[in-house]
């Protein structure tokens, strides 16, 4: 990956310092990274590194969905209470699939969207590097965006630019409920605001890992996306972080964030199923700590400390008071 050349000397301005460090630290890693930084204020800085590189950006695209939708509720097209043909609501599926990043309602509001119409509205707002790919006779191929791309979406979602303020609020209240935060989310000291969206998949080249934040520092707030590929770590990312971090707030990370991997509680006395709607494993009391991996639409897999791995409701969960940003 061409990073660019590091700018040294007493010529070199905060962006080129903070550039320098990270084309620096990327020099180590064998994975590829894209980097877009943008920190909010007059005087704040921007850093890309291979910005506008398209890349495989996993999960991280559903962002761009949940604008997409949400820019139809601000038109009056679209009601959050209606449901959609999975039978959920567009509020319940927007949740999911943001929250704790479920596949099948992502894929349910794409459709409903339409890909060509997607693809038409992301390149009309700015978003060239942002596009649903598509076979020869128009079917789901994939998609792709840039760092750079996905910067903009979240600056203008923090500016209030890109939505209605009511959709606004809505969209950052999704954020704060995403309970995976394992990588920007890392590299900032405890107690500091972050409103991310994660992934990771693999694909043919290796391991792809993904995450963009707006992260509220107590000097500056900023935008952070990173797409790593070819056998990307989490790791990786959150060194990213670090050095962005300490570099605009000027202090070191010394207590690093941190969040349990049980993110929910228990509401209730919750039967927990062998399969989506299956027969009923045991029942978890009220209260009790629950690791959920991954969802499809309504249903969420989960473990209790001791136990096996079942299938319970969504709504059966609290988020843990841990992961709630005020």
């Amino acid at each position: 990956m061409a990073l660019g050349a590091p700018v040294h000397g007493a010529s070199a301005t905060p962006a080129d310092d903070l550039r320098t460090a990270l084309t620096d630290y990327l020099a180590t890693s064998s994975a590829d990274y894209t980097v877009s930084l943008h920190e909010l204020g007059d005087d704040g800085i921007d850093v890309g590194i291979d910005e506008h590189g398209r890349i495989e950006p996993a999960s991280v695209i559903k962002l761009f969905y949940a604008w997409s939708a949400l820019r139809r509720v601000d038109m009056g097209s679209l009601r959050l209470s209606q449901a959609m043909p999975n039978g959920l609501t567009w509020d319940r599926c927007l949740t999911l699939m943001i929250t704790i990043s479920d596949n099948s309602c992502s894929a349910d509001i794409r459709q409903a969207l339409g890909n060509r119409k997607l693809n038409k509205l992301f390149a009309s707002s700015g978003y060239p590097d942002t596009y649903v790919r598509l076979t020869g006779a128009g079917a789901y191929n994939g998609k792709r965006t840039s760092a750079a791309d996905t910067t903009l979406l979240l600056t203008r979602l923090e500016e209030g630019t890109l939505l209605s303020p009511a959709s606004t609020t809505y969209f950052h209240k999704l954020l704060k409920g995403q309970v995976w935060r394992t990588r920007i989310n890392l590299g900032v000291p405890a107690g500091v605001h972050v409103e991310n969206k994660g992934g990771e998949l693999v694909v043919s080249s290796g391991e792809t890992q993904s995450d963009a934040a707006i992260v509220r520092g107590p000097e500056s707030t900023y935008v952070l996306t990173v797409y790593g590929r070819n056998d990307a770590t989490k790791a990786d990312i959150t060194a990213i972080s670090r050095i962005v971090y300490e570099h605009l707030q000027g202090q070191p990370v010394t207590t690093p964030a941190t969040f349990s991997t049980y993110q929910y509680t228990a509401v209730g006395s919750v039967p927990v199923r062998a399969k989506p709607g299956g027969r009923i494993l045991y029942r978890i009391p009220s209260g009790t700590l629950v690791k959920a991996y991954y969802s499809e639409r309504n249903w969420v897999s989960v473990k209790q400390l001791n136990k096996r791995h079942g299938w319970v409701k969504f709504q059966h969960l609290r988020l843990r008071d841990q992961f709630r940003w005020q």
